[in-house]
């Protein structure tokens, strides 16, 4: 069965509008419904109302949705995330107790793993937002997604930060928090069963603010392939999803001939090459401002996001 799964950065998303953006919730919904997205993770959603408007847009009655905003340990990381899903495709994991209740898994924010600190390994600056689904087709398996904003930059006090990310630069903090995600809390999560003991495919997502190298970007590259040794067992993470999708902050009057506003190549998905060997994973990106703006970046920018959305196209053959 073919299941599509997206991320999508978008960029200060609230319930008021101000000077530097005007959402536009028509575009951001049909977005969203045009490209039939089973499961789409949000980050930068800065409250639970933004959230509850675009359902609203969206239709309830046919699109579930949840927020949460993890404990910030920086003043300039403070932030939250989404989950929206089609009802009629996708549900929240359902376990059976052994009374023969059935309890909903709820996401949360996840902060349950441990660091190596002898590696230099510290607690992410923002952890990230845990969710399960399982399909509603008759598959039995689940898809485990960890939505995920890796940390631009560093704060000018480094208020909040541990003093080993306090003596590195910005890009190392990055690839640091990636660094988490992939030898610390990856595991934690896709080796870990529930009652139902469903097949499961677990997948990083979100923004990485981290390029990769077959992206023909400048730097702040991350390292596409992630070799893990777990008790013996070896795992290989890798990394997709390699076309730009964030948008240049110039504005238009500055803009040369021959001028692209692509940016950088920030917005990816990591599973584990091994566990999805069986799987047709196709990812890429989705222009929203040819397709929904006209080409008329700017008017993204403000309407919708700095960000374009990624989709990752699953057939569990």
């Amino acid at each position: 069965m073919a299941y599509k799964i997206g991320s999508f950065n978008m960029f200060k998303f609230s319930f008021q509008s101000d000077s530097e953006i005007k959402k536009d919730f028509t575009i951001l919904s049909r977005i969203i419904r045009d490209n039939r997205f089973d499961i789409i993770a949000l980050q930068e959603v800065f409250s639970p109302n933004a959230l509850g408007r675009l359902l609203d847009y969206l239709g309830r009655f046919e699109w579930g949705g949840v927020w949460d905003s993890p404990t910030s340990f920086s003043s300039i990381a403070a932030e939250g995330y989404g989950f929206i899903w089609n009802k009629k495709r996708m549900r929240l994991a359902v376990t059976t107790l052994p009374d023969g209740t059935e309890k909903t898994f709820r996401p949360h924010i996840y902060n349950q793993y441990r660091v190596d600190r002898r590696l230099g390994q510290t607690q992410m600056i923002r952890n990230p937002y845990y969710a399960r689904f399982e399909p509603l087709d008759g598959s039995f398996c689940e898809i485990r997604l960890i939505n995920t904003h890796i940390m631009f930059s560093k704060s000018s006090s480094s208020r909040g930060l541990t003093s080993h990310l306090i003596n590195i630069g910005a890009v190392a903090m990055r690839k640091h928090e990636f660094d988490i995600l992939t030898q610390a809390l990856y595991n934690s999560i896709a080796d870990k069963r529930y009652g139902n003991n469903r097949p499961a495919y677990t997948i990083i997502l979100g923004d990485y603010n981290l390029n990769l190298r077959s992206s023909d970007t400048a730097g702040a590259f991350l390292n596409e392939i992630v070799i893990l040794e777990d008790r013996g067992h070896i795992k290989r993470l890798i990394t997709v999803q390699d076309n730009l999708t964030t948008l240049k902050a110039e504005k238009a009057e500055k803009q040369e001939p021959g001028f692209s506003f692509w940016a950088n190549n920030y917005d990816h998905f990591t599973y584990d090459m091994d566990r999805f060997s069986s799987v047709s994973a196709v990812s890429g990106r989705i222009n929203t401002v040819k397709d929904y703006c006209n080409n008329d970046y700017e008017l993204h920018r403000k309407t919708v996001s700095d960000h374009v959305p990624i989709a990752l196209k699953l057939n569990l053959k």
